[in-house]
């Protein structure tokens, strides 16, 4: 098994994403544009909602009844998920260095704050990259959201090899300070030259004359 480990944030690294797209669909039910039926969901409490789905602390039928009481919507279950859910467009240049690493015998993880709606979702849509990982720590089944250093434990756990041995890749600063501080080397996002040589700086095989 070649080093480093490496664990791959999801959200704007593996896929774009864009919660607008969700409060754009549910606010057409309320004749409401998107921002501001996020602004609306802010003042009522939805970030403690959604950081409680993202632990794992809801079923997402609970989750779905708690947002639209909130919101004021009615919908049936089954649209609110399809409003929810699809709100992600893959990175084809990091999904092309993905398939690059993993031929060349890198074992891959990815390390997300997520929920299940949206992992059920983008394991279906983007199988193809998905397929490439050898294990997924998402924040829902471990109980713990990043920058939370028990996230990273599972992530070096998962990994099965010592924190100093796995870099991990994120595009929000204060998650990377996060791995730093259980040990991991942390490189920050922000686009996929960028980091191809940053991975080529710690010496991991890259793409040839790529960076």
């Amino acid at each position: 098994m070649r080093e480093p480990t490496l664990i791959f944030d999801f959200g704007n690294v593996v896929c774009f994403f864009d919660y607008l797209r969700a409060f754009a669909t549910f606010g057409r039910g309320l004749g409401m544009p998107g921002p501001v039926l996020r602004q609306l969901l802010q003042e009522r409490g939805f970030a403690r909602l959604h950081t409680r789905f993202e632990e794992g602390g809801m079923e997402p039928e609970a989750f779905a009844a708690q947002v639209m009481a909130l919101a004021g919507l009615e919908l049936p279950y089954e649209d609110f998920v399809r409003g929810w859910e699809d709100i992600f467009w893959l990175n084809e240049p990091v999904a092309q260095l993905l398939a690059f690493l993993k031929s060349r015998g890198y074992p891959l993880l990815l390390g997300s704050n997520t929920n299940i709606l949206h992992s059920s979702f983008f394991r279906r849509r983007f199988a193809p990259t998905f397929d490439g990982f050898n294990r997924l720590i998402l924040s829902h089944e471990v109980g713990h959201m990043k920058p939370d250093r028990r996230f990273y434990q599972a992530c070096v756990a998962a990994a099965g090899v010592p924190a100093a041995s796995c870099l991990f890749i994120d595009d929000l600063p204060e998650n990377v300070e996060g791995a730093r501080r259980a040990g991991l080397t942390g490189l920050h996002y922000v686009d996929t030259p960028t980091l191809i040589d940053d991975l080529r700086s710690h010496g991991v095989e890259v793409p040839p004359g790529e960076g």
